[in-house]
């Protein structure tokens, strides 16, 4: 029992958390966006996960997060109706597949409508920008890296947590600063690569004569694209500022 028993462990947290608050006092786990604003990263330990450390968690986390009109919700536990409705970028097209959407399941299309709200969820009615690029699942990505540390106890577990992420945002800032010409991470690299190939099947055409806007036709589509504006007909460039087909081939 050289590392203690799981009781013992877990008899530590409260103090363990206490003595991170006195050490770091302001701070909070954090992440931060493209646009430099600050979410809290929220967790919670529990014996297993189930229902009741599911209701347990949400109850927590209602008392602490502020509703507002740049909070919205991202699951990945929905697929089809990511696939199907959420990715929409116009207010028409997410119209469309709604409408179908609530043909096939309508008592879920009614919470979403309205115990949710469109604006929390869906791409073409939430008010403010959201990134586009992240992970299926961050939980089980974390727990691939933090394997060897499962077995350690709790307390030294976040211990571990943080000393390795220091490890990794350090490499990933050596990179970076190393490869100065390149101004995009890997996933951004393959969906401008993708938008590259998808934009040559559109012609453009400079009809204003200002430089910045241009008309994209193809594909039975016309759209405007502005590029100092990152904005499009489409509403892709919009919403994600990574040019996509459209811009791409304005470009």
């Amino acid at each position: 029992m050289v590392q203690g028993t799981t009781e013992h462990g877990y008899s530590f947290l409260l103090a363990f958390s206490y003595m991170i608050d006195a050490f770091n006092v302001g701070t909070t786990y954090s992440i931060m966006d493209t646009e430099n604003h600050i979410y809290p990263i929220a967790f919670c330990v529990v014996d297993k996960e189930n229902d009741a450390s599911w209701t347990f968690f949400f109850e927590k986390l209602k008392s602490i997060v502020v509703d507002g009109p740049d909070l919205c919700f991202i699951s990945d536990r929905h697929k089809s109706i990511a696939n199907g409705i959420a990715k929409a970028y116009s207010p028409e097209e997410f119209t469309d597949h709604f409408v179908e959407f609530k043909n096939y399941y309508p008592e879920v299309a009614f919470f979403l409508e309205h115990e949710f709200g469109f604006e929390k969820w869906s791409r073409a009615y939430f008010p403010s920008n959201r990134f586009d690029v992240m992970t299926t699942n961050i939980v089980e990505s974390v727990n691939t890296i933090l394997i060897d540390e499962r077995e350690y106890p709790v307390a030294s577990i976040f211990n571990l947590i943080a000393k390795r992420f220091v490890e990794i945002f350090r490499e990933r800032r050596a990179c970076v600063l190393k490869c100065k010409d390149n101004k995009f991470v890997p996933t951004a690299e393959k969906i401008l690569r993708d938008n590259i190939s998808e934009g040559d099947s559109f012609y453009v055409e400079n009809i204003s004569g200002d430089e910045r806007q241009y008309t994209v036709f193809g594909s039975g589509c016309t759209a405007k694209v502005d590029l100092l504006e990152r904005s499009c007909f489409c509403r892709k460039f919009d919403l994600f500022k990574i040019p996509y087909d459209h811009a791409m081939i304005a470009l």
